[in-house]
């Protein structure tokens, strides 16, 4: 007996790896009110390595902006030749109300539910109320803060299959903190001197806690400066991809970074975080959100901010006393 026709869903969303995270948040929500549907998400590339691990989609297409005519024209027929039911745009931008136009003549139901920036409310909350309106579920606003935060916690599904998601695949064992420092392409301004991070690093030995240097390709000044001055710490910058990230974090007592867009994928992850923010209006309204407390330090010039406060706040936090999210 054939299985019986799934209604297709299409989920839109492209944008920067803090965007991304926050997506997350209505994606899950759209799995748990469309449970048949098969879900597809159209994006772009950039982090189709980490998405293809997430229980929300059936299926991710990564040629939501393809760069030639041809390639767009195929994209079109293949969403047509889909028939999807409902489209959800998390973009709302001129490129995704040009795919709009795809549906202009077909039963689709197509929302847009992109958050607004105008609004003063931070992304994950705006969209959670625009979809529940959406979905015809209560509540319609939620207060900063109030809205369930996106969750990476699946990835601990993933570290059943493969130990590259483990700590001792990095070299850590017992307690340890992940620090995500700015890229070299940062203002200095917004950055945290490289020094103020060795001795950070210190600090966090004294107490007991390994201290890990995570990011990309552009942070690793500062984890091999951190690493040879401050024997103990680890440096593990342009070592680990974004899965494993979130799998670290999972066993991490504490994240600390400044305003980057990894802090966010990590926090989603579950532990406590300290964020540091230079001159940016209100940091509540772009901080990171998990199901942990996250700090939020705000100073026009970073280096103001010593490695005895950071400690102190992480403390406040409960980094130093809580368990890890995953076994």
């Amino acid at each position: 007996m054939s299985e019986p026709q799934r209604d297709i869903t299409y989920i839109l969303h492209w944008g920067d790896l803090a965007s991304t995270v926050r997506m997350l948040a209505a994606a899950r929500l759209l799995r748990d009110v469309h449970k048949r549907d098969r879900i597809i998400l159209l994006t772009k590339p950039d982090f189709e390595s980490f998405l293809k691990h997430c229980p929300y989609f059936n299926l991710i297409e990564t040629d939501a902006l393809p760069d030639a005519r041809p390639m767009a024209g195929l994209r079109d027929k293949r969403i047509k030749l889909n028939k999807p039911v409902r489209v959800y745009d998390l973009v709302g931008d001129a490129d995704s109300r040009k795919l709009k136009r795809l549906f202009r003549f077909s039963k689709c139901r197509w929302t847009e539910i992109a958050a607004d920036p105008r609004t003063g409310e931070h992304p994950v909350d705006a969209v959670a109320g625009r979809l529940n309106a959406a979905l015809g579920l209560a509540p319609e606003h939620f207060p900063l803060g109030a809205a369930p935060p996106p969750d990476t916690s699946w990835v601990d599904y993933l570290a059943k299959q493969s130990r590259m998601l483990d700590p001792e695949y990095f070299g850590l064992n017992g307690r340890f903190a992940l620090l995500a420092p700015s890229g070299d392409g940062v203002k200095p301004a917004l950055r945290w001197p490289q020094e103020r991070w060795a001795a950070l690093a210190h600090e966090l030995l004294q107490s007991g806690v390994t201290p890990a240097l995570i990011g990309g390709p552009d942070t690793r000044e500062v984890g091999r400066y951190v690493a040879h001055v401050t024997p103990g710490a680890r440096d593990l910058t342009g070592k680990a991809k974004l899965a494993q990230l979130a799998g670290l974090a999972r066993h991490a007592r504490f994240v600390f970074s400044e305003d980057t867009p990894l802090i966010h994928l990590l926090v989603a992850s579950g532990p406590p975080a300290l964020a540091l923010y230079g001159d940016v209006g209100d940091p509540a309204l772009i901080a990171p959100r998990g199901p942990s407390p996250v700090i939020l330090m705000h100073a026009p010039t970073l280096a103001q901010v010593t490695p005895e406060e950071a400690v102190a706040a992480m403390r406040f936090a409960g980094g130093f006393d809580r368990e890890p999210e995953a076994a």
